[in-house]
Parts: structure tokens; sequence; C-alpha cells
């Protein structure tokens, strides 16, 4: 059921049930009353009110009652008396001092309901005689007059309108407190507290605590939507604050790796063009290539900046082409073999197949494997075997699988889990970290490019492993 109807239905129910409550407790409320304070105590009179009527006289607008009636009320300790149609009295009969002369509508009815009220239980009858409505009351007092009952009889409905106020509260509660809550938590979150509400009046315990309560559950859905917002807003500040800190790390090492190579090139340039030296040919193509190789450095840095940030925002032109990346990567492997660093390194490559084609924009994804390889040539010591394997993944099949491995020195958790992000750079004192710091979240962000995936694994003293996917074309 979807989360608005469910949210309809809990609503519906619980106003259901409100009601239901309510009107059980005032039918068994009326119920109690009536048989304590009501018709259990009502005495049955030992005289008839019909009795009387029949027995009563009018003659010429003259009310009287035989006189046998009259020794029998005496008897029984009762009187009666008879309205005309306005409530008068127009006869009495051994009333009491303190009973009134005159009834206002509804007093009759009340009195007979609620004998315990005023101390004397009533009858009455009605009857037309000729052109006139007389009604016969008949009173007797209560023999037994606890003032209780009178208390009793005038509190029971404030005792309902109490009890209903508390099943009000209740209910109100079942329904406002999810939607409190969840207001609360939405508030933190604006407020930029990224963590759910606490109130401890909702969360004695736990802070998961709505997930074991009923009227929480209608929401859980969105409570778990909330949680997972909540959580991802959190993350994404500390990544933010992680980003901030290792740029302003990276920027404090690559602005003293620009100043070295500027520091280098200024130097020869003033050397070369100061007066004071007349400098041999060989020692100014040894100053100027010294001077080339800076400026290479430099421009390599800016390009990956460029890079990086077209390849973020899916900026760069891919000219994709039917390449066979068994030969690439032959290529790039014989090539980065010429380098200082792998003198005193051992390579091996491997393939079960000599074809195997992928669409791919050369330019970049040379750049992407010579990253990959060079790291693991630059950052190992001297014995280090490096193995590059290529072949159809038998455990996926329509893919191609590149695996590069080393058995050099390993990376630490830390550079594990940061060394695909921009601008870091390995922090062991052991380590070249002469990079720019890009070059490896280039590398992943150009094979992602081309449709596929990089994992690592790594130990310290182990070695590390990548594992490249790309679809089979």
């Amino acid at each position: 059921m979807k989360l608005r109807n469910r949210v309809a239905h809990y609503f519906v129910s619980r106003l259901f049930w409100l009601m239901l409550t309510w009107g059980l407790f005032i039918v068994i409320s009326i119920l109690l009353f009536s048989f304590f304070l009501g018709h259990n105590k009502i005495e049955t009179p030992q005289l008839s009110i019909s009795k009387i009527v029949d027995n009563t006289n009018i003659i010429d607008q003259e009310v009287s009652v035989d006189s046998k009636i009259k020794e029998d009320l005496i008897k029984n300790k009762m009187w009666v008396q008879v309205l005309d149609d306005k409530g008068d009295e127009i006869f009495s009969f051994n009333k009491p001092q303190s009973i009134p002369i005159h009834y206002i509508p509804g007093e009759l009815v009340s009195d007979y309901l609620y004998p315990a009220k005023k101390g004397y239980q009533l009858s009455t009858w009605y009857k037309t005689i000729g052109a006139r409505e007389l009604t016969w009351v008949l009173g007797k007092p209560m023999t037994d007059n606890n003032p209780f009952l009178y208390w009793a009889n005038n509190l029971w409905i404030l005792a309902i309108i109490a009890v209903g106020i508390l099943i009000a509260l209740f209910f109100g509660r079942q329904l406002g407190a999810p939607l409190l809550y969840i207001v609360s938590w939405i508030e933190n979150l604006s407020k930029g507290k990224y963590e759910e509400s606490f109130n401890r009046n909702w969360n004695l315990k736990s802070k998961r605590r709505w997930r074991n309560k009923t009227e929480y559950k209608i929401y859980e859905e969105l409570m778990l939507a909330l949680s997972e917002l909540t959580s991802n807003l959190r993350r994404n500040t500390e990544e933010r604050k992680l980003l901030e800190k290792t740029r302003e790390e990276w920027l404090t090492g690559v602005s003293h790796d620009l100043k070295t190579p500027l520091s280098v090139i200024k130097g020869y340039t003033v050397l070369l063009s100061s007066q004071e030296y007349d400098w041999e040919q060989d020692k100014v193509r040894q100053f100027s290539k010294i001077m080339e190789e800076r400026v290479a450095y430099l421009e390599q840095l800016i390009e990956d900046f460029n890079l990086t940030f077209q390849l973020k925002n899916d900026a760069v032109p891919m000219q994709l082409e039917q390449k066979n990346l068994v030969k690439v990567l032959k290529d790039i492997l014989e090539q980065l073999k010429s380098l200082p660093e792998s003198k005193d390194k051992a390579f091996l490559f491997e393939t079960n197949r000599e074809q195997m084609y992928l669409k791919m924009e050369s330019k970049y994804l040379n750049r992407a494997f010579e990253n990959l390889i060079a790291n693991s040539i630059k950052h190992n010591p001297p014995g280090t075997k490096i193995k590059i394997m290529l072949h159809e993944d038998l455990s996926h099949p329509g893919q191609i699988l590149v695996v590069i491995e080393d058995d050099g020195v390993g990376m630490d958790q830390e550079t594990l889990e940061h060394l695909f992000d921009r601008y870091f750079r390995g922090t062991s004192a052991t380590v070249n970290n002469s990079g720019t710091g890009l070059g490896m979240a280039i590398a992943k962000q150009i094979i992602i490019a081309h449709g596929g995936d990089i994992k690592i694994n790594s130990k310290l003293h182990q070695g590390t492993q990548y594992k490249i996917t790309f679809p089979l074309e």
C-alpha cells in the first residue's frame, strides 16, 4: 500500500476507534449511573397513583379526593398534588412545606429521574377531564437519602467530559506524535544538524525506538527515507570537509612543486643571460635540457588540471575507434620499460588471445594505463615484479579483464581509500610523492568514460593489484 493511502487509512481507523470508544464510554456511564443512582433506588409506592386518580372528584372546578385515599396517604407518609396545564398547583394533600406549588417544564422529569437530588421520589399521571389537562403528582420521602448520590448525580457529566478529554489526548498523541517527530527531524536538517530528532518522550532508550511503536510504523517508509537523507547529508558534509582539507594540503604540495622547477628555470635563465660568464656550447645545452625537463613538468601539471575537470564534467570529446587492446598494452609496457626507474624491475605480460578489440580513444586510454603501470614502477623498490594480464573474464562472460599487479610495498588503508581521489598523494616517507596528485583520479575517470570499472586490492608489504573491466565488443 502506498504511503498516502496508508496514512489516510491510519487516520480514518483512529478516528473510528475514537468515536467508538467515546460512544461506548457514554453508554456504559449512563447504564452504571442509572443502575446505582437511579432506578435501583426508586421505591415502589405502596399507594397506586392510578387509584388516586380514579378516586379524585372534580365538582365546579373544585378538586377533592376520597377520605379513604387521604387516610392511606397519611399512613404511608405520602402526599398528592394536582397541577393544571401551566404547572400551577390547584389541589394538594399532606404536602410538606418544602414542596413547590409550581413546576417549570422539565422539572418533574428531573425530580423523577434523580430522586436523590431533593430527597424524595415522585410518580406522575396525566389525564384530560373535560377541557382541562391535569397532572397528578404522588410524592414520598426517600428512606435512603445518601448525600453522595446527590453529588454523583451532579458530577457524572463532568467525569464523562474529563475521561473524554483523556481519550482525545491519547488518540491525539497517536496521531500527532509521529508528525511532530518528523517535523522536528526536518527542522534539524534545515539547521544543518544531520541527525534524527531526539525527544525524551519519544526516544528514551534509542533513536530508533520508533521502529517498535505502532503509531510510528505507519510512517516507516518516510522515516527510512529521512534516515537515508540524513546519513547522505552527514556523509556529504564530512566528505566536503575532507576534500577541503585534502585540497588545501594538495595546494600546499603543488605550490612547492611549482616553485622548485620555476626556481631552477629562473636560476639557469639568470646564468645564461649574465654577461659575467661566457658559457661553452655543451654547458648551454645542459642548462637548456634541465630547463626543458622542468617546463615539461609544468606543462604536465597544467594538462592534468584541464583533463581532470573536463572528465569530471563529461566535457572531453571522445572519438572512439576499434583497436586491439593487446597491442595497446604491449606498446605501453615497452615504452615504460625505458624509464630509469624500470631498470631494476621485472615485467611479465600474459594474455590468452592475441587480438581483443575495444572501442577506445587511444590517446586517453593509453594515459590511464600509463598512470597505473607507472604507479607500480615508481613507488616500489628494486626487484619488484610487475605483471600485466589481459583475457576475457570467464566469471563474467562478455567482459575484458585487465589485471595489473606487483609484489611491492603495498599501501596502507588510508592511501587505499583515497587513492582515486583528486588531489590525493601518498603520505609515506618511503614513497616518491612528487606527482601532481591527479594521475590516479584521471586514470579512473578515463576508464569509467570508456564504460569500464576499476577495483584495487592492496596490503602493506604484500603488493597491489588493479582489476579493470571493459564490456567486450
